[in-house]
C-alpha cells in the first residue's frame, strides 16, 4: 500500500535541512522487518539522512533517565513505565518539494508500534501520540507525521503572552513567535496557525518581510531576546522568527 508523496504546493527551497525526531517507547527490543511500503511510505527505505537508533535501559542510563522524565508528563499515555527500550527515528533531510522522506520516517515509526511499541514522542513539537492513534490513522494523510503545535507561554513582566509554534523545523522552516496582551491571544493564535500552514506547504518568511493577514499587519524579524521581545524559555530547535507590529 505505498502512498503517493505528500506535495508542498507553495514550495520554495529554503536554506536549511528539515530535522525529524520521533522517539518510540517500547517494552523491549523487537525483531523488526522494515517493509515501509506496508505502512504507507512512497520510499522503499528511509530517506537519505534518516536512521533508526535503539537505546536499551540497561545500556543507556542517561537516555532512560530522560525518557522516564518524559513519561511523567501529565499528557503522556498511560503505561510507559514498563518501557525498557526506545527507538529514535530521525535525522536531517534536504528541503524538498514533497514529504516522502518524512513519510518514510513515519512508516518506520508505525512498523515499531505494530510490533509492540507503546507511544510516540515527537521531540520537535513536544507532542505525544498513542500507538492506537498512530496505527488507526490513514498513513496517506500527513496529520500525525506532520505534528506541530501553536502554543502559549508565560512571559515574565509586561503583561504579555508569548504565542509560538513548535515543530516547523521538521518542514525546514523556522518556528514563529509573537507577543500579545492576553485579550488578543485568540486572533494571534489563528494568524500563526495559518502562517504555519503556508510554511509547511513550502512558502517562506524572511526577516524584513511585511504581511497583511486576518486584519493584521505584521513585520517579520529575527528574534533578538531583550531587544525586539522579552526572553522566553521555549525549546526552539533553531532561533525563531518574531512577528511584530510594523514601525
Amino acid at each position: 500500500m505505498p502512498a503517493q508523496p505528500w506535495p508542498r504546493r507553495l514550495f520554495v527551497a529554503g536554506g536549511a535541512p528539515a530535522v525529524v525526531e520521533f522517539v518510540v517507547f517500547a517494552p523491549s527490543t523487537f525483531p523488526l522487518d522494515f517493509e515501509l511500503s506496508r505502512e504507507g511510505s512512497p520510499l522503499a527505505a528511509l530517506g537519505t539522512g534518516l536512521s533508526v537508533q535503539v537505546y536499551e535501559r540497561s545500556l543507556a542510563e542517561r537516555f532512560a533517565e530522560w525518557a522516564d522524565g518524559l513519561a511523567e508528563d501529565p499528557d503522556a499515555p498511560l503505561g510507559l513505565g514498563v518501557a525498557a527500550a526506545w527507538y529514535v527515528v530521525g535525522g536531517e533531510v534536504e528541503d524538498e518539494e514533497d514529504f516522502s522522506a518524512l513519510q518514510s520516517a513515519w512508516a518506520a515509526v508505525r512498523v515499531i508500534l505494530r510490533a509492540g511499541g507503546l507511544a510516540v514522542w515527537e521531540s520537535l513539537a513536544m507532542r505525544w501520540t498513542s500507538a492506537a492513534d498512530a496505527l488507526a490513522a490513514n498513513p496517506e494523510l500527513p496529520a500525525l507525521a506532520g505534528a506541530w503545535n501553536v502554543n502559549l507561554a508565560e512571559v515574565d513582566g509586561g503583561g504579555f503572552v508569548a504565542v509560538h509554534t513548535l515543530g516547523l523545523p521538521k518542514f525546514a522552516r523556522s518556528d514563529l513567535l509573537a507577543f500579545t496582551p492576553p485579550a488578543a491571544v485568540g486572533a494571534l493564535r489563528t494568524l500563526l496557525h495559518h502562517l504555519a500552514l503556508d510554511l509547511i506547504e513550502g512558502a517562506q518568511l524572511h526577516a524584513g518581510d511585511r504581511i497583511a493577514r486576518g486584519g493584521m499587519e505584521i513585520e517579520v524579524a529575527a528574534y533578538l531576546p531583550g531587544n525586539n521581545g522579552p526572553p522566553v524559555d521555549i525549546p526552539f530547535l533553531r532561533p525563531p522568527l518574531v512577528l511584530l507590529p510594523p514601525d
